[in-house]
């Protein structure tokens, strides 16, 4: 079935259809026209042509005019459809609790609409003195029974705190502590053609081959320290213990997380660490009652009524 989408509102409407079944405005020119005649109607608006009405008469009668949402023949006893506005109450509640970094409760912020948006400068939460906060940053909305959480393009992301075990995909950001690290799959390394001379080439001896890393990014993006990933290997990270040590990290636990070898796959463990382990949103990620999501340098945590909501971040 061919669709349309509404310049409105964007929601997609069948080819043939005149308005917008969301948010009822038109959708084509002669809908536009009809649209303009009904709210003359309305408002008692008299054509240039029709006189006065003849003595003895009342006002003449409005014609009947389209319905400006349907447009269909509005007549004096029928009433227009009860329609929602995009902003409409959500059956869904939900408060999202300020915290700050001893996980005490800041301010509470009750919300009853289908989405919120958050930002330093627009949205329907605002935090206008947060410097990491870009203008628009992400946004909360319920989806088929499910509350998810997708970042609006910020320049510092959205992140989402792990409740269970990750598998990690290639171009995942973690944050750990203050370290913002990059998961890239290498794939594994195919063999090397023979020199002309039949000399062998030295190199170091590994213990099997490196099939993907994780690279510390600095804050204008570029890379600093990596560390090589490869199977049958865990690599554990922290401030004091561990394959790769950042003392320097007041904000890092002592033992923070582990990247745990799965065979081919890598699965991120936080190990129980004070401030936990995140990861960047990429498209839209599930929360659930009790989920802790970090905008800008704002911690939020998610409270639902009954506990109710998805599965959390995908686990592994």
């Amino acid at each position: 079935m061919a669709l349309s989408a509404c310049q409105y509102c964007g929601r997609q409407n069948e080819a043939d259809a005149q308005f917008c079944n969301d948010c009822g405005k038109p959708l084509t020119k002669a809908a536009v026209a009809r649209a303009a005649v009904a709210a003359g109607s309305r408002s008692g608006a008299v054509s240039r042509t029709s006189g006065p009405p003849a003595p003895g008469m009342g006002a003449a009668a409005d014609p009947p005019a389209p319905c400006p949402l349907c447009g269909t023949i509005v007549t004096a006893h029928s009433e227009p459809e009860q329609r929602f506005s995009p902003d409409r109450l959500s059956d869904h509640s939900l408060t999202l609790v300020l915290l700050s970094e001893m996980a005490t409760e800041l301010q509470r912020f009750e919300r009853r609409q289908n989405s919120t948006a958050i930002g330093r400068t627009e949205g329907d939460i605002r935090f206008p003195d947060d410097q990491f906060l870009s203008p628009l940053h992400a946004k909360l909305s319920w989806e088929e029974g499910r509350l998810e959480v997708r970042d609006l393009g910020s320049r510092n992301g959205t992140w989402v705190f792990l409740e269970t075990p990750y598998r990690l995909t290639d171009g995942d950001l973690i944050l750990i502590g203050a370290q913002v690290l990059r998961f890239r799959r290498l794939g594994y390394p195919g063999p090397h053609a023979p020199d002309a001379d039949a000399t062998k080439r030295m190199g170091s001896m590994v213990p099997s081959a490196d099939i993907a890393s994780l690279t510390q990014l600095r804050s204008d993006g570029s890379s600093r320290d990596v560390i090589q990933l490869s199977p049958g290997r865990d690599v554990h990270m922290g401030r004091e213990r561990g394959d790769w040590i950042f003392p320097y990290d007041p904000s890092m636990s002592a033992q923070h997380a582990t990247v745990r070898s799965e065979d081919a796959d890598f699965v991120l463990v936080d190990d129980h660490s004070r401030n936990g382990v995140a990861i960047a949103a990429r498209g839209a990620m599930v929360l659930h009652h009790g989920s802790r999501i970090m905008v800008g340098d704002k911690l939020l945590r998610v409270d639902l009524p009954g506990g109710e909501g998805g599965e959390g971040v995908p686990a592994a």
